[in-house]
């Protein structure tokens, strides 16, 4: 299996163990309703111990992760399970390789049937022992807990596997489903939902071999960003998502060597380049799971809010009206990203841009809407704080807007840390107090060592 049929695997298996503690509270136990879950979980898991030892199934932050898969799309069966473990205090689970359908049964009806709440770790193994569950074990959260950071990471990574998978099928001539690019969408919005700095701050990991694939997550995480401050409804915000991480696949329908041209285009090969949103456009509108909406969103995410992009719409044409909301997503990676043609601007310099390009290129109020969502100190920021030493904004603080989580890099001497300072601060401190630290304001990244961003913000990452 690759990895996302995995993915799918474990979202189905995990689904079927919520549908088995469902249906053990309506059916008897010996009733197919509640056997066939419990026996084709047991199948499902039986591939996953032919290349590990134990799998680990734990609720983290209100998520449901398993061996390092959330699973954001909820059930009402599902919602349930999670209500049980949590109310008897089931912590991480630990299913060992021999496990039967016994065992797993056993687990379900101890689920079902325990009234205790709040159990420590240590009984609830207990009781799992005496019930003859000998393949499945409990640990304290804190052995197995993974961050959002992590989480979020895997999402991120899940979105640009779909991407690849995706632009590979179509320059070999096939029209690939868009329900895998609806489905990670569904994720990085609920990551956006639990945890927004942990996935905007993934946007800042640049991968400048696999340009292409980053930018189109990229572009999809801010574009939902955009949409979440819009307050744009659930399904209105998966299809600018999923326009959003699509926006460039007309691309693939271009020569590669125009497409990675690092000079400057000539008249005839920009021509070239203004055919992708309308071959983007074709391309959705034969693809499974992709509502005309993203496809539209594809087609005008160049035609500029003054109509003086491409291509040029005809005078009775609508223009959707998020499809100005890709346009601003879209800048703001590309400036914020090292080119062959250009230095990557600090996130800062990326927001003074487009607030002066605003009216022209890009929707003024959407520009504004972004501009507050990112924030004084957008998250990727370079900032000084009142002891003199050198940080990057890492997310927002204890006080929400009021407050900046910051990566301290260099102390006040400007010499590198040799581990990176997650600290959390107040926002408009002053020079003069040496209590608590504070921003001063930003400082120009060239000036200072590079360090690798993910490295920053995944090693330095609050738990």
């Amino acid at each position: 299996m690759d990895r996302r049929e995995q993915e799918l695997l474990i979202t189905k298996l995990i689904r079927a163990l919520g549908t088995s503690l469902k249906n053990r509270g309506i059916y008897p136990a010996t009733h197919p309703q509640v056997r066939n879950p419990v026996e084709k979980i047991h199948q499902d898991l039986l591939l996953f111990f032919v290349d590990r030892n134990e799998l680990v199934l734990v609720i983290t932050d209100g998520t449901l992760v398993f061996e390092g898969v959330p699973i954001f799309s909820l059930t009402s069966s599902l919602e349930n399970f999670m209500d049980r473990l949590g109310r008897i205090g089931v912590p991480a689970i630990i299913f060992d390789k021999g496990l039967t359908v016994g065992d797993i049964d056993t687990f379900v009806r101890f689920l079902h049937e325990t009234r205790e709440q709040g159990l420590p770790p240590k009984r609830i193994q207990e009781l799992l022992e005496q019930a003859g569950a000998a393949h499945i074990r409990v640990k304290p959260m804190e052995e197995e807990e993974e961050d959002d950071y992590a989480i979020a990471h895997q999402v991120y990574d899940n979105a640009v596997s779909v991407v690849v998978s995706i632009l590979r099928d179509v320059r070999m001539g096939r029209i690939p489903s868009g329900a895998e690019s609806e489905q990670v969408v569904k994720d990085m919005s609920s990551m956006l939902t639990r945890n927004r700095d942990a996935m905007l701050a993934l946007t800042l990991i640049k991968n400048y071999d696999e340009y292409t694939y980053n930018h189109s997550v990229n572009v999809a995480v801010l574009s939902l960003a955009i949409a979440d401050a819009m307050s744009l409804p659930g399904e209105t915000k998966v299809d600018v998502g999923v326009a959003g991480l699509l926006h460039d696949i007309g691309k693939t329908q271009l020569a590669l060597e125009l497409i990675r041209k690092p000079g400057t285009l000539s008249v005839k090969e920009f021509e070239e380049i203004k055919k992708h949103p309308d071959e983007g456009f074709l391309l959705l509108t034969k693809m499974s799971h992709i509502r005309p909406s993203s496809a539209y969103m594809v087609l005008e995410h160049h035609m500029r809010f003054d109509k003086t992009g491409y291509p040029q719409p005809n005078p009775e044409h609508t223009v959707n009206p998020n499809s100005n909301i890709i346009p601003v997503a879209d800048c703001y990676d590309a400036l914020t990203t090292m080119r062959s043609y250009q230095k990557a601007r600090y996130p800062q310099q990326a927001l003074d841009i487009m607030t002066k390009i605003a009216g022209k290129s890009l929707d003024p109020e959407i520009v504004s809407l972004f501009v507050n969502t990112m924030g004084a100190y957008p998250v990727g920021t370079m900032v000084r704080l009142n002891t003199m030493e050198i940080g990057v904004v890492s997310g927002s603080g204890r006080d929400g807007e009021k407050g900046r989580k910051v990566v301290v890099l260099f102390d006040r001497d400007g010499k590198p840390l040799p581990c990176p300072e997650q600290v959390d601060l107040v926002e408009g401190g002053k020079a003069t107090e040496t209590d608590q630290r504070a921003i001063l304001g930003t400082v120009n990244p060239n000036l200072y060592p590079s360090m690798p961003s993910e490295n920053l913000f995944l090693s330095a990452a609050p738990a």
